[in-house]
């Protein structure tokens, strides 16, 4: 039996608990697909699997890893539509450390015009995400203002560019001042520093009281409850996260004074529908001539996911992280 190196979490825990093992190479079955992985994005939601605070997690043990991108190697009985050696990304629903993965065949998709495998590997998550909330669920029109809260992370990098491509005044939130002025060159117009300031105080001074269209939000508790407090009247408030670790909620008192939505985006949900693939075409379409991509802050090898995990969970990182097999190895053969 062939095997091949990945990433175990064989007990919950912190970013220690990522091993480097070997493990069988998975063969594709009926309508599957086998990727050889080029590069893993790692999300946040690698983490708290890997911590176990993941609702409907895995049990160990677990490969993580949740979206890649790569070539087809090998296809299972009735797979027609792609082809062996195409460059794909796809959501994997984990076991993308690794590298070698095996998905459905109808949720790889072909890579966005000009993008690299890494950028690839960073796109399908955030953009979809960040698509999710702002078009689909947030209704963003030209000419209205929204909040985006966590700026400089993955989903916030990818919702500053799409925002600003769709008309919107953009509003964005990071914890220093290097992380804004990075988040400016993507088009964010008015920057908060929710480190040193009240970001629902300084969003009411600047719209003279009337607070913002829509809001993107994924931290919960304190943050989710000032941001109602934020909205304009008819405002919308889309949650994808509860990175702080705490929820939160509204009462329907706040929702009915100024009319005001508040909508949820679970994109494992989504996954499961054929909406995914229709708003996949739709966001790259979307996308098409523009200078949007993802921003890639930072690249490991496959076998410093400990690391990689460590610089997400410090706040520290800017935009995505990518995981890339046989990287140092590369590096070595090059020297």
């Amino acid at each position: 039996m062939s095997t091949m190196k990945a990433i175990r979490v064989e007990q919950l825990g912190g970013p220690e608990v990522l091993q480097v093992t070997d493990v069988p190479k998975p063969n594709p079955g009926p309508g599957e697909v086998l990727i050889q992985v080029a590069a893993a994005s790692v999300n946040y939601a690698d983490t708290m699997q890997r911590r176990g605070t993941y609702p409907g997690g895995p049990e160990p043990p677990f490969i993580p890893g949740l979206e890649v991108a790569g070539h087809i190697v090998a296809r299972g009985d009735g797979v027609h539509d792609v082809e062996e050696g195409q460059p794909v990304m796809t959501f994997t629903g984990g076991r993308g450390y690794a590298e070698f993965v095996v998905v459905p065949a109808h949720l790889v998709m072909p890579l966005p015009e000009g993008y690299s495998l890494e950028e690839a590997a960073a796109f399908p998550i955030v953009f979809l995400t960040a698509y999710f909330a702002l078009k689909s669920f947030g209704r963003l029109a030209a000419g209205e203002s929204v909040l985006i809260h966590a700026a400089a992370g993955g989903v916030g990098t990818a919702a500053v560019q799409l925002a600003k491509q769709m008309g919107a005044r953009v509003f964005a939130t990071a914890s220093s001042e290097e992380k804004l002025q990075r988040v400016r060159e993507l088009g964010a117009d008015e920057l908060i520093n929710y480190k040193e300031q009240d970001f629902a105080e300084i969003v009411r001074r600047i719209t003279g009281g009337r607070g913002v269209d829509l809001i993107l939000e994924m931290v919960g508790g304190e943050v989710f409850q000032k941001s109602i407090d934020a909205l304009a009247p008819f405002g919308r408030l889309v949650t994808y996260g509860i990175a702080g670790g705490r929820p939160a909620s509204v009462t329907n008192r706040q929702l009915i004074l100024n009319n005001l939505t508040v909508t949820g985006v679970n994109l494992n949900l989504i996954a499961r529908t054929p909406r995914l693939a229709t708003t996949m075409r739709e966001l790259i379409e979307f996308i098409r001539g523009t200078r949007i991509r993802p921003i890639i802050g930072h690249i490991f090898d496959l076998s410093q996911a400990a690391e990689a995990h460590r610089l997400l969970e410090s706040r520290e990182s800017f935009g995505k992280i990518i995981l890339k097999p046989g990287l140092l190895a590369s590096a070595t053969t090059h020297q």
